[in-house]
């Protein structure tokens, strides 16, 4: 039989599978992938990130974006713990990802040397599949097997690489054909579509949540609250799975979601969980009332709520089920009075977007970048107050992308995500919203940006401090400390990465401006000086919140000897969301 180079066999694997993007940095113990991806340049792109952080991210966000399994690679040691970051952020939004992690030579393994970390281990907790290899004569039925299981546990898979072994020859089974095909997901059982049905029937105020278990069913779930006149709620990174101009949607749930959205749930006769496993159990109903809930995992079942009527399987099966057994609802007066609150709270964030104070406003931002943007862009938003900002007043549609890291919830996911972003779609727009703290994290990686030739527009929402963490410690009634940064000339940054670089202070040049940074054919950013003092309240704010922050203003004046007024949100804001 042939002979061939075991890492030329392990990319033959990758191949196999469609693989064509791999993000990393090279080093000696993972030179020889390096090696076989150079080999195949014209097939694989490799990027060469300036931190493996932004490796594993980018590859979880190419998965958010695409479906396709996202690829990162390391050295052993320092480069492998870099990555686990982004490997966490994939575990956690249950979304294929493949490590390719390189390791101390087969024969010094476990005699302490340079670099040598027990990798294996150091994976336990976050990897569907963690092998490292010992004998690579199978390493095309390894890589196979890895990647397989990735995509049927939606997971991350870890294949750690002493590198001297990839440079051994082997018996070439390249040429073997493997199967790629999945099993059909479980369908639901008709017992629990009949059950589900009846409770249906009989509600009078049913209310929906949306979770990205049914992203893959829109239509369906568009026919359903349609058919049924149900008020739903979408959970933050299913934002795109109703289009924002759906009269039914009401928006998120939770400290960044909308009062309707509350005031539905607690009014709510019958809640339907549809692919959600929605965590923040304060903002369910809070009476024990009758509950469907639809997942694909048995163990999501009641995990959140009391739920009645399961149904186990595929959520878009499970939604169709549903629509052709229950008779259709002509109207129904608690969509009405639901409706009638979305148009209340419209009309707030809309006087909201209006807003030509100075300092900015976040939300005036969003509501120019709102006017360039399209129905096809892609969207990556960083975790903090920009998470508030771009969720609350960006109008998107079903066929947008709006991706971020809503398990993990990792700063500095922003960039990684828009990199992805422009590498799996070249031919649209990807935009950045990201915090001056949240971009501080990984702004190195705007070079990647720049050498890649990557246009894009990342707006840095720069108020020179952890907001979201500084009202997080109000909110708990606590004294705000380290959460200040000096100011950064993010414009001036971009310029020297051979970027664009603009800054905005004046609010008479925002439209402009916006307008301007997305004509570029260059990476840019528009460095925004928006007013620390825009309150990321809650839609709803609820009495323990109310009664912390009464006490944060308590500990201010009685502990710092100050009460800085400029930071109180206006009154009458406070009180629309509290009553």
């Amino acid at each position: 039989m042939a002979k061939i180079k075991a890492n030329h066999a392990l990319i033959k694997a990758l191949k196999a599978w469609d693989i064509d993007q791999i993000f990393g940095i090279p080093g000696d113990s993972i030179d020889a992938v390096v090696d076989g991806l150079k080999a195949a340049e014209e097939d694989m792109n490799f990027y060469t990130v300036r931190h493996e952080e932004v490796g594993s991210l980018a590859a979880a966000a190419y998965t958010k974006i695409t479906g396709k399994i996202g690829v990162a690679l390391s050295i052993g040691g320092p480069g492998a713990i870099h990555l686990l970051n982004g490997m966490y952020d994939a575990k956690l939004d249950n979304v294929p990802q493949l490590i390719l992690a390189g390791q101390a030579d087969s024969d010094v393994l476990g005699t302490k040397a340079f670099q040598e970390v027990n990798l294996p281990k150091l994976f336990e907790d976050v990897a569907v599949y963690n092998k490292q290899l010992s004998d690579s004569s199978d390493v095309f039925e390894i890589v196979n097997e890895a990647i397989r299981t990735a995509y049927e546990k939606k997971g991350v898979a870890v294949l750690t690489l002493p590198n001297n072994l990839l440079n051994t020859k082997i018996k070439d089974t390249t040429h073997q054909m493997f199967d790629k095909s999945f099993k059909e997901p479980k369908k639901p059982e008709v017992s629990q579509i009949e059950k589900a049905s009846e409770l249906l029937a009989q509600s009078k105020k049913p209310v929906v949540l949306v979770g990205q278990g049914v992203d893959h069913a829109r239509d369906e779930v568009k026919t359903f609250i349609e058919k049924f006149k149900i008020p739903a709620i979408v959970s933050l990174p299913s934002k795109c799975i109703i289009s924002d101009d759906h009269p039914y949607k009401l928006g998120n749930l939770g400290k960044i979601g909308t009062k309707p959205s509350y005031q539905a749930m607690q009014s709510a006769d019958l809640l339907i969980l549809a692919g959600t496993n929605y965590p923040y159990v304060d903002y369910l109903p809070k009476k024990d009332i009758p509950c469907i809930q639809l997942d694909i995992k048995e163990e999501a079942i009641g995990h959140r709520f009391n739920v009645d009527a399961p149904i186990v399987g595929d959520a878009k099966v499970g939604l169709q089920a549903l629509i052709e057994a229950t008779p259709e609802v002509p109207e129904r007066d608690f969509l009405k009075e639901m409706v009638n609150h979305k148009v209340t709270w419209d009309k707030w964030m809309a006087e909201d977007m209006k807003s030509e104070a100075e300092p900015i406003r976040p939300e005036r931002l969003m509501h120019a970048i709102n006017k360039v943007t399209n129905k096809d862009t892609i969207f990556s938003i960083d975790v903090g107050t920009a998470t508030v900002w771009s969720t609350r007043y960006l109008q998107l549609d079903v066929t947008n992308k709006f991706i971020l890291s809503s398990w993990l919830g990792t700063m500095g996911c922003g960039l990684p995500g828009a990199i992805a972003a422009k590498i799996a779609h070249p031919e649209r727009q990807a935009v950045c919203i990201s915090g001056d703290g949240a971009f501080a994290m990984v702004m190195q990686d705007f070079t990647t940006a720049v050498e890649y030739r990557l246009p894009m527009v990342i707006f840095v929402l720069n108020n020179q401090e952890l907001s979201f963490i500084k009202y997080e410690q109000q909110a708990a009634g606590e004294l705000e400390y380290g959460v200040d940064f000096h100011d950064l000339d993010f414009a001036k940054f971009a310029e020297n990465c051979g970027g664009i670089g603009y800054t905005l202070k004046d609010p008479k040049d925002i439209d402009a401006v916006v307008q301007t940074a997305f004509q570029q054919s260059k990476p840019t950013i528009v460095n925004v000086h928006v007013d620390p003092n825009a309150a990321p309240l809650p839609g709803k704010i609820l009495p323990e919140e109310a009664k912390n922050y009464m006490k944060w203003m308590y500990r201010s004046i009685t502990e710092d000897k100050e009460l800085k007024i400029d930071e109180l949100p206006p009154m009458s804001e406070a009180v629309k969301r509290f009553l």
